[in-house]
């Protein structure tokens, strides 16, 4: 019996039942807290927070547009000010360039301390050196002439001509070569003293015209002792003699005369302002002098300062004598208001350290001087 042989059949499929799709995941706490957040970052209008920070900006710039405009238009203004003073300042700085370049050519054609020169004062010749004529401080007029920046041009003999009295110029040479006026102490030629005086003055020698001042010229005398007593003497014990005294004119005290002595002395003499109110309150000190003084001398002890006391009105003065020596004269029944060369001195109630006053003691005579009116 034959047998059919028929192919085997496919295992039959096991059959599973098909799943449904996984249901979705809940979402993770980061994710919902950014869903969050972005929800409700937006405003009402539906912009995010990065469009309304841009809009605030626009609307801050807008507003301070004018105010920004105001600033750069003030620093274009001040920018421009500076350009102008900077300008200004290269122009000064140009012209100051100039002058010292001028000022150096002069400087080239300076003469030397050591050269000679000529002058033709009035028509008199005098020769010195330039060292000379530049001896003396400004304001001398020499010093001016030689000091380059003045254009000298000499004449046809090679002087340069100083158009002044010539009678008086060999003393202010003198004077510019040691710094020394020499003129006797005692000398009397007033005249000639204030024609010297005028000449210093106008070369600017205002260390000739101070020793000029020394001298008595236009000297007034103040006799303050009706009498000198010569027969009692007054014995220096106690201290300084004083007497204070007021001008009605500006003046010079030149020095005071003193009473004389039968044997010797010596004199430390202070001339003070002093206080309206106190006179033993000393203001200021204006000359001092020590001299020593003999019979020889006489009855009045003339004593002069180093230098001219400026005397004012409206001030009131003391003259302080420390007398040291033998006993001496004194003055006696003395004015307490004295007028003499258009000048009025009023000596004030005062009595000194030395039981002297206003109507007795050392001070005989006063040597004042008006000072011309300027």
């Amino acid at each position: 019996m034959i047998e059919e042989t028929l192919p085997a059949l496919p295992a039959a499929r096991t059959a599973h039942p098909r799943q449904a799709p996984p249901a979705s995941l809940p979402p993770t706490a980061g994710a919902a807290e950014a869903a969050a957040h972005s929800s409700e970052a937006r405003d009402t209008n539906g912009n995010s927070p990065a469009a309304t920070a841009l809009e605030k900006a626009l609307c801050s710039f807008r507003d301070n547009v004018p105010s920004f405009q105001t600033l750069v238009e003030s620093l274009l203004a001040a920018a421009e000010k500076e350009r102008e003073a900077l300008a200004e300042a290269r122009h000064l700085l140009e012209a100051e360039k100039k002058e010292f370049e001028t000022e150096c050519q002069r400087v080239q054609h300076v003469l030397a301390d050591s050269e000679q020169v000529t002058l033709n004062v009035g028509g008199n010749l005098f020769t010195t050196s330039v060292m000379t004529l530049r001896n003396s401080p400004s304001p001398s007029l020499f010093n001016a002439m030689f000091s380059g920046r003045h254009s000298l041009k000499p004449d046809e003999k090679g002087a340069y001509f100083v158009d002044r009295d010539g009678r008086h110029f060999h003393d202010i040479l003198n004077y510019l070569r040691d710094s020394h006026f020499n003129y006797p102490p005692d000398g009397t030629d007033f005249k000639y003293l204030l024609e010297l005086r005028a000449e210093a003055e106008y070369f600017g020698l205002t260390g000739l015209v101070a020793q000029i001042d020394r001298y008595p010229y236009g000297l007034i005398k103040v006799c303050r002792a009706a009498a000198l007593n010569t027969e009692d003497s007054w014995m220096y014990e106690d201290g300084q003699d004083e007497v204070v005294f007021t001008v009605d004119k500006a003046c010079h005290l030149l020095g005071v005369g003193l009473c004389g002595t039968e044997g010797g002395l010596t004199v430390e003499l202070e001339v003070y302002e002093v206080s309206a109110e106190d006179f033993s309150n000393e203001v200021a000190t204006l000359q001092t002098a020590a001299q020593s003084f003999t019979k020889a001398d006489g009855q009045v002890l003339q004593m002069y300062l180093p230098a001219p006391a400026v005397l004012l009105p409206g001030k009131f003065y003391m003259l302080s004598a420390l007398i040291k020596g033998t006993e001496s004269y004194c003055s006696e029944d003395c004015l307490a208001r004295i007028i003499a060369g258009g000048l009025t001195v009023q000596f004030q109630a005062w009595e000194s350290p030395n039981g002297t006053n206003q109507e007795r003691g050392q001070f005989n005579e006063l040597y004042l001087r008006v000072m011309p009116v300027v």
